[in-house]
């Protein structure tokens, strides 16, 4: 058996981690009819360096880069968690030290080992991994390998992935990979990089925070590369566009940040050009106190749009890493200083000049109160007994070149809530939508209001459902000018 062969396993996992960026992985399979992965049994090892190599050519490293890091969701390693469970029972009482990290790291690299071996069959079995300590907190990685000597990042995500995931919270990680002393010949791959670790002060931070902060950062970087892939070859744009979409879905809520916080929660969420710039965000459901909602609307829509909330979707989420306490008001300045920061506008040379609206409330349902502050996007609230309040925002942007006035700053609204009160947030692509009989005039808040005055009693799906109907039936045959979000809740 001269052939590199491939677990159906191994197989599987990279096309669905490879899912995301449309059919790469399908049309390499089909190119070698291939309809249906056995997982029990073995393939062409080159099936698995096409599918990668076809993802490199279009979004480089960064793609392997996400592929490595996702790819232990398809896996199981016993071994692996019961090192991590001793770890955390050893370190609970004497702290982080090097003897337990010296533990948990050998399981962990002789995980990866096993597994490499599992998954690939070949006459020379030499690939595998290993390590051995340079000095106290230093390590050597070894890593012999059937993939093509430049996907090394592949094997880095799957390094950064297993770290993250079980010590990162003690541990701060640095992995240099060493290029010049990479070998390969017909068969394998020989990779090389020096880990350095080097203990947190602040430990406060959980692993699965920094799990999530991590796949940020690695999708907006994909997601870049994908939009400039789009920008460059007419023919993949859609392709592009779309996975960029999918991308973007998924900085939204996922359903366990939404769960057991509303009594009713229903969105409309409508990019005018498959991606856009609006986007509602909440924050991490394993933190304790009052939660935090956000409705954003960024400068443009399409690429540029999707680029800049991808950016704030981050921002959010690092305003609001470690706990909810900072008010609406004080979030809204932060986020206007990270977006000016974050796209140089705070330099007097700057090329561009965009940023946002947002509103962001703070939700506290042992107390029913309801903090807010908005820039340019207000709050909706009919009562129970159907009376209407509009509670208006700041008139300002946020992360303009221009810095915000003193008397322009977002104000905090505190605002009592009972059971049946609804609430609704919406960018301006609703209100400033062109319609109607003529096809000239705008939707306006007065056509919202009294939908949302009207199907108050209702669900905030139900109620959803009729602003949609009526939006559309406004829009009629008129283009749509811009994207288009609204969040309707009760709680």
């Amino acid at each position: 058996m001269s052939e590199i062969r491939t677990l159906g396993l191994a197989l599987k996992s990279t096309v669905t981690v490879m899912g995301d960026l449309g059919s790469i992985g399908e049309e390499v399979l089909a190119a070698h009819d291939i309809k249906n992965i056995d997982i029990t049994a073995t393939y062409p090892g080159k099936l698995r360096q096409e599918i990668h190599e076809a993802a490199y050519r279009r979004f480089g490293a960064a793609a392997l880069l996400n592929f490595g890091f996702a790819m232990y969701d398809d896996y199981s390693f016993e071994a692996v968690n019961k090192a991590v469970e001793t770890y955390w029972s050893v370190t609970q009482d004497t702290g982080p030290t090097l003897e337990a990290l010296d533990a948990v790291f050998q399981v962990i690299i002789s995980h990866l080992d096993a597994s490499m071996k599992r998954g690939h069959q070949h006459d020379e079995q030499v690939y595998g991994v290993t390590f051995h300590r340079i000095n106290p907190l230093v390590y050597g990685i070894q890593w012999v390998t059937t993939s093509l000597p430049h996907h090394e990042a592949f094997a880095e995500g799957i390094i950064h992935s297993t770290i993250v995931r079980f010590i990162s919270s003690d541990w701060q990680h640095d992995l240099v990979f060493h290029a010049d002393r990479t070998t390969a010949d017909a068969a394998h791959s020989t990779f090389h990089w020096t880990l350095s670790f080097q203990l947190k002060s602040d430990r406060s931070i959980t692993c699965r925070e920094l799990i999530t902060r991590y796949e940020l950062e690695l999708k907006e970087t994909l997601l870049k590369n994908v939009l400039e892939d789009a920008n460059r070859s007419l023919s993949t744009v859609m392709s592009s566009v779309k996975y960029a979409s999918r991308l973007q879905r998924g900085q939204l809520p996922r359903p366990e940040r939404i769960q057991n916080r509303f009594t009713s929660f229903a969105t409309l969420w409508e990019p005018r050009d498959t991606i856009g710039g609006d986007l509602y965000w909440l924050s991490s459901s394993r933190l304790e106190g009052p939660f935090v909602l956000s409705v954003v609307d960024c400068t443009g829509h399409g690429v540029p749009g999707a680029m800049l909330s991808l950016l704030v979707s981050n921002l959010l989420e690092r305003i609001y890493a470690h706990n909810t306490k900072t008010n609406p008001a004080e979030a809204l300045l932060a986020l206007d200083d990270h977006v000016r920061r974050g796209l140089n506008q705070d330099q007097k040379d700057s090329e561009s000049d965009d940023g946002c609206d947002a509103a962001i409330l703070r939700i506290d349902p042992h107390q029913r109160l309801l903090e807010y502050a908005g820039a340019k996007i207000g709050l909706l609230q009919v009562s129970a007994q159907g009376l209407l309040t509009r509670h208006s925002p700041a008139r300002c942007s946020l992360g303009y070149q221009e810095p915000i006035g003193v008397d322009a700053r977002p104000q905090l609204h505190t605002i009592p809530y009972q059971p049946g009160d609804v609430f609704a947030l919406v960018s301006d692509g609703i209100t400033d939508q062109v319609g109607g009989p003529l096809g000239k005039r705008s939707y306006g808040y007065r056509q919202l209001e009294a939908t949302l005055t009207a199907q108050a009693a209702m669900s905030a799906n139900d109620i959803i459902e009729s602003m949609k109907k009526d939006f559309a039936d406004w829009q009629g045959k008129s283009a749509r000018r811009d994207d288009v979000t609204a969040v309707v809740f009760k709680v």
